[in-house]
């Protein structure tokens, strides 16, 4: 059971988890079909302590979510684009179109909820303009230029990814402090 508060919060969680779940039967099939030992992965039983207490909020775990699905869709679509087997083709365009669905829903639950935090607006430009200087790409030497969109834009994913990054470093250091780990550790 998710330890989620948020009955829309819980939703987009069970669909991501329901979706993760779905891949392993599929995966376990292309992998017994080359030989491929089965790789041993996270096991609630194996890994997780039921009796910790909470460490990230609801909304922490719906970006945690849309940060997942960017990777995700960079993932599947590299892989897909790579790929030439039909039945690795079909997994990952199933994987593509869940993942979507998956950024698609968690924008619009963190959008009614007022969380989620918009990437900064540029100006329309009134006309076309083309770089005339051959210094252009060396901004930081000389005449100093505007950032372009796309700068601008990667320092804001940057900007989200490491505040994101923090937070859960953060609810893993209270992991740390937990009797059992330093159990394990000494």
């Amino acid at each position: 059971m998710i330890a989620v508060e948020d009955v829309e919060i819980r939703a987009v969680l069970e669909y991501a988890l329901q979706s993760t779940q779905s891949h392993i039967p599929k995966l376990t099939a292309l992998f017994n079909k080359e030989n491929f030992p089965i790789p041993h992965g996270f096991s609630e039983d194996e890994d997780v302590d039921i009796d910790c207490p909470r460490l990230f909020s609801d909304s922490y775990y719906l970006r945690f979510l849309l940060r997942q699905s960017n990777i995700g869709l960079n993932t599947c679509g590299t892989v897909l684009a790579l790929s030439v087997r039909s039945d690795v083709i079909n997994f990952y365009t199933g994987c593509l179109m869940e993942t979507t669905k998956l950024l698609t829903t968690t924008t619009e639950v963190l959008l009614s909820k007022g969380l989620y935090v918009r990437s900064p607006n540029i100006p329309m430009p009134k006309n076309v303009e083309f770089v005339k200087e051959k210094s252009f790409l060396a901004g930081f030497f000389g005449e100093v230029r505007p950032l372009s969109a796309l700068e601008i834009t990667n320092l804001y994913s940057n900007t989200q990814r490491n505040a994101l990054g923090a937070e859960t470093l953060i609810g893993y250091s209270q992991v740390a402090q937990h009797p059992k780990v330093k159990e394990y550790f000494h």
